[in-house]
């Protein structure tokens, strides 16, 4: 009987088999070779993110620098991504490689300006006219036949004014060729004295705060005025309201068209809705408050903290009122700045940039004292006003 080893190439592939095989055998390798390429790639990027993320700096290196004389009594604010300067002569608006953007002229004697994205209002506090400008270079006026006392703007260009008149005070609504959408008056007796206002981006919802005497005691309240179709049906467009015995409320802000807060010297009020905002968090204060800064996401309040090294406390709260971070320093400051997740407190020469979660970045003096600090699209990258040159720096 013949041996089963006797029929040459039974155990050997057919050359089909064999093609199939290799195929697969050199797709395998592929498939391991990518991902541990993957894998790779994946953990070198981690790894400098959490780099990035933890990193802290010791200081600056300068990229670019250019002359820029702030005159003397003008106030340096950023405005869309550039540097806005006012006085009572004018205004006007450069980038920061000094290229003038805008220009505008006007005669006050106690200039306001409010600045909503890419759309800023000027006004005389007494005056009768406000001026409108866009960060693309269009402007109008709107004339008033009372005294302005207050302004708030929207993006689109709406303005809310506080305007007195002899025994009563009003509240008017101009879209941005000076036509009145809407007007309603206050009186102390009814709902109190107008002390702040503001609107929202979209320039649908303005909120105000009163204050009035209640048998010598003082009372406030902060109402919402809705001038969508949502508020066409309410008594001067009046949605909602809240009351607050024995305290003063000077501030009412919008961070966003849903969310905006009050602020008092005993609490921290916030609000949520873009039709009829409802009161969602207060926050008791135990220290004095000294000034509040804010951006679309976030509240930083600046309070005196009572310690003898570290006078000065920063608090950030998010939209909705929750404590994020704080952090005790002692140098005389001039504003908070949030961009990317972080936020940057400069005054004189010192300037501190820390994250939203509490972890410092750089802690630093400057060599010119800071008129402004101005983020870019980079964490990593900030433009500086100084009173003679704008530069821009890197975080080295």
């Amino acid at each position: 009987m013949s041996n089963i080893e006797d029929f040459p190439g039974r155990d050997e592939l057919s050359p089909k088999e064999k093609l199939r095989k290799q195929f697969f055998k050199r797709l395998r390798a592929r498939i391991y070779t990518v991902v541990f390429i993957v894998v790779v790639v994946v953990a070198i990027v981690v790894s400098y993110f959490t780099y990035e993320r933890t990193k802290v700096y010791s200081g600056t290196e300068m990229l670019e620098s250019v002359v820029f004389d702030v005159a003397s009594g003008a106030r340096v604010e950023s405005f869309a991504g550039g540097i806005m300067t006012y006085s009572k002569d004018g205004a006007q608006a450069i980038d920061s490689k000094g290229n003038l953007l805008w220009n505008r002229t006007f005669d006050m004697q106690n200039p306001m300006a409010e600045i909503c994205g890419k759309t800023v209002a000027f006004a005389d506090y007494g005056g009768s006219r406000i001026y409108l400008q866009t960060a693309d270079g269009e402007s109008s006026e709107i004339g008033t036949d009372m005294p302005i006392r207050k302004i708030a703007v929207s993006d689109n260009g709406v303005v809310a004014a506080v305007l007195e008149d002899v025994k009563v005070t009003w509240i008017y609504l101009y879209n941005s060729n000076g036509d009145t959408i809407a007007y309603f008056r206050t009186t102390m007796e009814k709902s109190g004295y107008p002390v702040n206002l503001d609107i929202t981006p979209s320039g649908s919802i303005v909120a105000i705060s009163y204050y009035s005497l209640d048998i010598g005691d003082i009372k406030s309240s902060v109402a919402f005025y809705n001038f969508g179709d949502v508020g066409q049906n309410s008594i001067d467009n009046y949605v909602s309201g809240y009351n607050y015995k024995d305290s003063l409320v000077p501030i009412v802000k919008f961070l966003s068209n849903s969310a905006s807060f009050s602020l008092s010297a005993e609490r921290l009020a916030v609000y949520e809705g873009s039709e009829k905002p409802v009161s969602v968090k207060d926050t008791f204060l135990d220290k004095e408050v000294l000034s509040v800064f804010n951006n679309n996401e976030y509240i930083g309040l600046i309070l005196r903290n009572g310690a003898e090294k570290e006078k000065y406390l920063l608090q950030i709260y998010s939209a909705k009122g929750n404590l994020l971070t704080q952090k005790a320093f002692d140098f005389d400051y001039s504003e908070v700045v949030f961009s990317n997740d972080q936020f940057v407190l400069y005054g004189n020469t010192d300037i501190y940039i820390g994250t939203i979660d509490g972890r410092e970045k750089l802690n630093t003096e400057y060599e010119l004292p800071i008129k402004l600090v101005i983020p870019t699209s980079s964490s990593t990258k900030y433009v500086i006003v100084t009173e003679s040159s704008v530069d821009t720096v890197q975080l080295k």
